[in-house]
């Protein structure tokens, strides 16, 4: 049994959200936002955590969290036969208040009362290992986690290999009572079990946590960037074969552009908290295959998804000047993101993006009128730039266009020839001095930018 989709109503900070998962999920966004709200929602649901009243975001009406199953296997199909739909799914509500607690099933679109022994047959086998950002965690709570890793291995699976990672395993937790339990080395050890299930997971084919859900807040805590991208790696591994595993983050690390069908990105606004996911294919044809392509190249900007705003540049000049020049201007803003997107006809994947997910964003461009191009070229530039224009969200996003490019902006004049040769290099070296005067028309554009 999987999550498909679920609905949260009135719980803590949100008033109402719906999502779609995947078997890596992952919840980002700013602190306070609501992230592991959502994390606590599942929790409730399966009774790991006790409700209260004052927990409701309206405290006058229920709390309703409702859940679709799907991937049921053959045992579950019968045990839910009579309440699966169409599509051997089941879909389950829990409805709660302050003095009572009530389980349904939907059927022919209405929620009917669900019997006990299938409300228990539903808490009992899908375990949730929920491993918390340990910032008032003790050794009992990876012993805890351990301990619920060993009973879903040794229940799920009959097989010689899980004994010898079980084995592995408890040489992970003697290396943690051999030593001072800091939260540094509790994350380590859990960094480490992990990585073990996902190797013998990879090697086997073969999902050995069954229907447990991993719940990770912030595994990027207490881990350099070279761990944090093994460890999306482990998690991303273990889910390919079946794993559910969802994780709250304000690491990079953790996100690739092209499974942007797994991000989840949480905002809370005077309506409450709120979810931001697209589902449908963003790119066809070989636009897929260049953005793949374009991540590869340049793994750090999945950092846009934690940007107040977004810059999109062509390519390394504008990305090196543009910001040099702001905080020469004293406009510089830490908080904003530039994503080089490596060619002007690869800044509009990055804008049905970001329109997407409502992320602000100014998109840079060169003009490319030069004097020095031939005349199909300018017709294809200005094709290209109407087409760039075009895909603007009015609410989100805006243009600033370059004078044939940033290189002519900076000197404040036609240049005969294009020379591609060092470009960010030469391009630096001739503003670094202390008396180079921005242009106006180059300044009003970088205002633009960082306004």
């Amino acid at each position: 049994m999987h999550i498909k989709n679920l609905t949260i109503k009135n719980w803590k900070s949100i008033d109402e959200t719906h999502i779609e998962f995947e078997n890596f999920l992952l919840f980002i966004g700013q602190s306070n936002h609501g992230k592991s709200n959502i994390l606590s929602a599942i929790l409730l649901f399966f009774d790991k955590i006790i409700f209260k009243n004052k927990h409701s975001y309206r405290m006058n009406i229920p709390t309703e969290l409702i859940i679709t199953f799907d991937s049921l296997r053959l045992k579950e199909l019968n045990v839910f036969k009579d309440i699966k739909n169409t599509e051997d799914e089941i879909v389950i509500k829990k409805v709660l208040s302050a003095d009572k607690k009530q389980y349904f099933y939907k059927n022919n679109n209405e929620f009917h009362p669900l019997s006990e022994h299938l409300e228990y047959y539903i808490r009992e086998n899908i375990e949730i290992i929920f491993i918390p950002s340990f910032s008032a965690s003790s050794n009992k709570t990876i012993l805890d986690i351990y301990e619920k890793i060993i009973l879903v291995l040794t229940n799920n699976n009959k097989l010689v290999y899980v004994e010898k990672l079980i084995d592995k395993l408890d040489l992970e937790m003697q290396y943690l009572e051999e030593r001072y339990a800091s939260r540094g080395l509790q994350r380590e050890v859990m960094f480490r079990m992990m990585r073990r299930i996902a190797s013998v997971t990879k090697s086997t084919r073969y999902n050995l946590l069954g229907n447990t859900i991993i719940m990770y807040e912030e595994p990027e805590l207490y881990l350099h960037p070279q761990a944090e991208r093994e460890l999306h790696s482990v998690m991303t591994n273990i889910a390919r074969y079946g794993g559910q595993i969802y994780v709250t983050t304000h690491s990079s690390s953790f996100i690739e552009l092209n499974n942007y069908k797994s991000i989840c990105l949480v905002r809370k606004n005077d309506d409450g908290t709120h979810v931001m996911q697209h589902k449908g294919d963003l790119f066809k044809g070989d636009e897929i295959k260049n953005f793949n392509m374009n991540y590869w190249m340049n793994p750090d900007r999945g950092e846009l998804f934690f940007a107040k705003k977004v810059i999109l540049v062509e390519g390394q000049t504008d990305k090196i000047i543009i910001p040099f020049l702001a905080k020469k201007l004293g406009v510089y803003k830490y908080e904003y993101s530039i994503v080089e997107c490596g060619s002007k006809s690869s800044i509009p994947q990055f804008i049905r993006l970001l329109n997407e997910y409502k992320i602000p964003y100014v998109a840079v461009y060169d003009k490319d009128e030069h004097l020095w191009r031939d005349y199909e070229s300018k017709i294809k530039s200005r094709r290209d730039n109407k087409y760039l224009k075009q895909l603007i969200h009015e609410n989100i996003g805006e243009i600033v266009e370059f004078t044939n490019d940033i290189e002519e902006e900076l000197e404040g004049k036609d240049r005969i020839k294009k020379n591609y040769k060092n470009k960010p290099f030469i391009a630096i070296k001739n503003i670094s001095g202390e008396n180079y005067i921005v242009p106006d028309g180059l300044k009003k554009k970088i205002l633009k930018i960082y306004k």
